[in-house]
């Protein structure tokens, strides 16, 4: 197996999409605001029209009445520091103004810890050492929590292509010269490991992969995302796969075109349970990672995890762009 060899982002231009809707026998007309590119095409296709009605303003996040003002109902949200094109988190979650209620922990005196929310501790250490004030924006999404995980993946992808970079907080990052805390749950404290993030001047915040976003070449394709990807194996069990992999996997019903599901990790270990959870699951879920499957993985040796998420988060809104759906078997926990 060839090592990977990550090509460079590709640029793209933001841009605006309006929609035009059927209900209730009127038609209306509602103008994104600055969506990227890719995720504005998709839009023109027909794809997430039901999912998103269009972000809204950007409002300071210690801006009470505003956070209050925000919906209650499932949508996506997103924080950037004051002054910065380039965003601090993407998320998605099942209460807008909850989630968001969430956040203002990173205004404590102390670091937070990463309960109620993962983003908390690095936002907390941009505020407290480099000055940063934050706003938030947000989207009400229609559906289930995979319709909005799937826009999530997309706008996060775009992101990357359009910048060079993931959002400052995701994929559980720290700002250099600092120690994440701790989650924040009845476990850790009766085991004493709860512990708040701390600064440590060898610690330093893993680089960003560079993008690998292609809504053009077919998911199934042997060069999908410019990557070397093996050949599609059959029988994941009874010929195991030589070797210790890590990096990132995409699994098919033999033939298909489109993908049952894409993951990263150790390789091995991760299809062979995924097949053994298959032949003993109750639900239906579970049950279709059992039958006539193929399986085709990429080594990313020298990537860490937050970099390996990166590229499985790519991988996934690569998916979408082209086909109109996720993985079918993707974000069903």
């Amino acid at each position: 197996m060839k090592k990977y060899r990550p090509f460079e982002a590709t640029e793209h231009k933001l841009g605006t999409a309006e929609r035009s809707v059927m209900e209730g026998g009127h038609v209306w007309t509602n103008v994104w605001c600055r969506l990227p590119s890719k995720l504005a095409e998709l839009v023109r296709a027909g794809y997430l029209l039901k999912l998103i009605a269009g972000w809204s303003g950007w409002h300071p996040l210690t801006d009470r009445a505003a956070r209050l003002g925000t919906p209650r109902g499932p949508g996506l949200y997103r924080v950037r520091a004051v002054g910065d094109t380039g965003l601090a988190y993407v998320g998605q979650t099942k209460s807008l103004s909850r989630r968001l209620n969430h956040l203002t922990v990173l205004y404590q005196d102390e670091i937070p810890y990463n309960d109620p929310h993962t983003a908390a501790p690095c936002l907390w250490v941009m505020r407290t050492v480099h000055g940063a004030e934050f706003e938030f924006s947000v989207v009400e999404v229609a559906g289930d929590v995979r319709d909005r995980m799937a826009a999530e993946s997309v706008v996060v992808s775009e992101h990357r292509a359009e910048f060079g970079r993931s959002p400052t907080a995701s994929f559980g990052r720290m700002p250099d010269g600092w120690v994440k805390s701790s989650g924040n749950n009845k476990r850790l404290a009766q085991a004493g490991r709860l512990v708040r993030g701390y600064p440590d001047s060898r610690k330093r915040r893993s680089g960003d992969h560079p993008s690998v976003l292609d809504s053009g070449r077919d998911p199934t394709a042997p060069d999908w995302a410019a990557m070397p990807w093996s050949r599609w194996s059959s029988n994941l069990i009874t010929r195991p796969i030589a070797g210790q992999i890590l990096g990132v996997y995409r699994v098919r019903r033999s033939g298909d075109h489109t993908l049952l599901y894409i993951g990263q990790g150790r390789v091995n270990a991760r299809l062979t349970a995924h097949v053994l959870k298959g032949r003993r699951a109750s639900r239906d879920h579970h049950a279709a990672f059992a039958g006539d499957l193929e399986a085709s993985w990429v080594a990313l040796p020298g990537c860490t995890p937050a970099q390996r998420m990166e590229v499985e988060c790519d991988l996934i809104a690569s998916h979408i762009l082209r086909t109109k759906h996720a993985p079918e078997l993707q974000f069903l926990g």
